[in-house]
């Protein structure tokens, strides 16, 4: 399904359709109805809507800049969320929601959970393009290898441990012993040493092999395996806490196509059901591995149903008449609802990705930074925020305040519409298109944006499409703008994959450097970040790609996406992930959650 609108609304002040705008919103915060539509990554049934941010694009999965009220509550410790302020609303925070699990919880029951798109190229973790809503059925049919933890460092989690030499070459990773697959097969080195196998030859998870430049992956003993890298890697095992971690039975590989619709794991629950568009229905895994901190066996739930809702209204609207149990959103326009009327799990400001406009460097207009920063300076971002984010201030690069690398002033072009105007009128006024996906929020945001440009002397078209369909028209190139959201910055290291000129035509195509850039400085901090452990260098490093964004204005930087789950006052314990050996999780992490410990109390 592709939506097509071309106009010209340069006759229109877009300040109007701004007022507009949020007089809708503030209208439908006191009840209405939404459109349905169905549609994710890199989804439909009926539901209510409200509030944080992911791409048109991706996956993606999302934060408010110093001086800023956070206007949501943070479901992380303060100490794994720095530089986040007070609420200006009264949040539900997991402290206050979570119940003592050793006095209340009840096993059984069935979740009905709204996600905001569906994962189109199903459940084999190394062909499909996953999103948001794609990583959180994932979780819950795989568990990944690793976990992120609140300090920036990774977790073992499927693996007992892993550790590598002195020059991060070489490293040993050690499975968990006794845990077996759905099919009832062993998780062993051989089911490890066949998932890498199959990563290197995906279409795109090879390039993640190559990039690590993975020389062999030996069998150590029945549960461990060394793998010899041709680089120094740093932050290896963090690619493991992607779908490149979700370890899938040999089996799942062996049936080809068909795995993505058989979908053999170690997670919590498995697949039931899967009608694309209307349901993906998972059951309790009888023999999973994991219990909570009481010795209880996980997980809690018989069964979850997932509904993809990709229009962000329909989704909150069955949120709010009872049709879900919990939903996922990313936009910041029902705040107050989401805190008032519903337990709202937010993620906090810290490592959350960053919404912006992606600009194909290849194309031309685009290819010369004297117009890029011309139509950044015809982007009034804060209005845009106003009305998007409850007025949270314009981001200034890709990462969110307390993340490594962000900077109050990156030297990102302001807003100066006259300054802007001018550049283009003397490079010529070319029409293009801006390309977003099909939810009230996106199509709220581009035709603020055509406004806003159109007052430049630009005439911008709109094209609207499914989330998957956006995901491979990025990958492809086959556009002008598009938005998107992606970026947490939890690990430089991993953004190399979105920002490297490895990873930019001419190879490889299809290409995940979406922008198409090549910049000299932003590889020079890609490569040295791979090669030191040093805090305080990675931080440097992680500014000065901020700095190079600034100045080449690939993109045009818009909002941080804060991410938040909602759900009804009787379900308990989203998210609550017990770690074998202690640590945590962030909460909400890119709109991802655990759900082996969440449980219903109906009664």
């Amino acid at each position: 399904m592709v939506f097509n609108r071309s106009r010209s609304l340069r006759s229109t002040a877009w300040r109007w359709l701004a007022a507009i705008c949020a007089a809708a919103l503030l209208a439908s915060a006191c009840g209405g109805g939404g459109d349905s539509d169905g549609g994710d990554d890199p989804v439909g049934d009926v539901a209510e809507t409200t509030p944080a941010a992911t791409t048109g694009a991706s996956d993606g999965e999302d934060a408010t800049a110093p001086g800023q009220d956070d206007p949501i509550g943070d479901g992380e410790p303060a100490d794994a969320d720095e530089g986040s302020a007070a609420p200006t609303a009264a949040p539900t925070t997991p402290e206050e929601e979570a119940p003592e699990p050793a006095l209340d919880v009840v096993y059984g029951g069935t979740l009905k959970f709204g996600l905001d798109a569906e994962t189109t190229g199903g459940w084999n973790p190394i062909t499909t393009s996953a999103a948001t809503s794609g990583y959180i059925v994932l979780r819950q049919l795989y568990d990944p290898l690793v976990v992120e933890g609140v300090d920036g460092k990774p977790i073992p989690f499927l693996l007992e441990s892993f550790s590598s030499n002195d020059d991060f070459t070489e490293w040993t990773f050690t499975l968990r012993p006794g845990i077996t697959f759905h099919d009832g097969s062993p998780v062993n080195s051989a089911a490890l040493v066949r998932h890498m196998d199959e990563m290197g030859m995906g279409t795109l998870s090879r390039l993640a092999i190559e990039e690590a430049s993975i020389q062999t992956v030996e069998v150590i003993d029945d549960l461990s395996v060394k793998v010899t890298l041709g680089r120094t890697f740093v932050d290896f095992p963090l690619g493991f806490t992607s779908p490149g971690g979700f370890l899938a039975s040999p089996t799942t590989y062996d049936l080809g196509v068909d795995g993505s619709r058989n979908p053999i794991g170690t997670g919590p629950f498995m697949l039931d059901e899967w009608v694309e568009h209307e349901i993906t229905r998972l059951v309790r895994n009888p023999n999973y591995w994991r219990t909570d901190a009481e010795g209880r066996q996980l997980p809690y739930l018989d069964a979850i149903e997932f509904r993809p809702v990709e229009d962000d209204e329909t989704r909150f609207n069955a949120l709010r008449s009872g049709d879900l149990d919990a939903s996922v959103d990313n936009s910041g326009r029902r705040v107050q609802e989401y805190n008032e009327d519903f337990k709202a799990h937010w993620q906090g400001d810290r490592y959350s990705a960053t919404t912006y406009v992606q600009m194909n460097t290849t194309r031309p207009p685009f290819d010369n930074v004297e117009f890029r920063r011309a139509l950044a300076q015809c982007t009034d971002r804060q209005t845009l925020n106003t009305v998007l984010w409850d007025g949270q201030p314009p981001a200034t690069g890709p990462f969110s305040p307390g993340t490594p690398g962000y900077l109050e002033d990156s030297g990102f072009p302001a807003y100066d519409p006259d300054a802007g105007r001018a550049t283009i009128e003397s490079l010529g006024a070319p029409s293009f298109e801006i390309t977003t996906t099909t939810t009230t929020l996106d199509l709220l945001q581009a035709e603020l944006l055509v406004q806003m440009w159109g007052e430049c002397g630009l005439d911008v078209s709109i094209t609207q499409l499914l989330q998957a369909e956006a995901v491979t028209t990025a990958v492809f190139g086959n556009f002008s703008t598009f938005i998107a959201v992606n970026h947490s910055g939890y690990s430089l290291a991993m953004e190399r994959f979105w920002w490297h000129s490895n990873y930019s035509p001419p190879f490889p195509v299809p290409a995940i450097n979406f922008g198409r850039f090549a910049d000299p400085r932003i590889d020079a901090a890609l490569d040295e970040v791979i090669t030191t452990d040093d805090e305080s260098r990675r931080r440097e490093l992680s500014e000065e790609v901020s700095r190079a964004f600034a100045d080449a204005v690939y993109n045009i930087w818009l909002y941080h996406s804060r991410w938040v789950v909602a759900t009804q006052d009787y379900v308990n314990g989203l998210d609550t992930l017990t770690l074998p050996e202690g640590g945590e999780h962030p909460k909400i992490f890119l709109g991802r959650v655990f759900l082996a410990e969440t449980w219903l109390d109906e009664g």
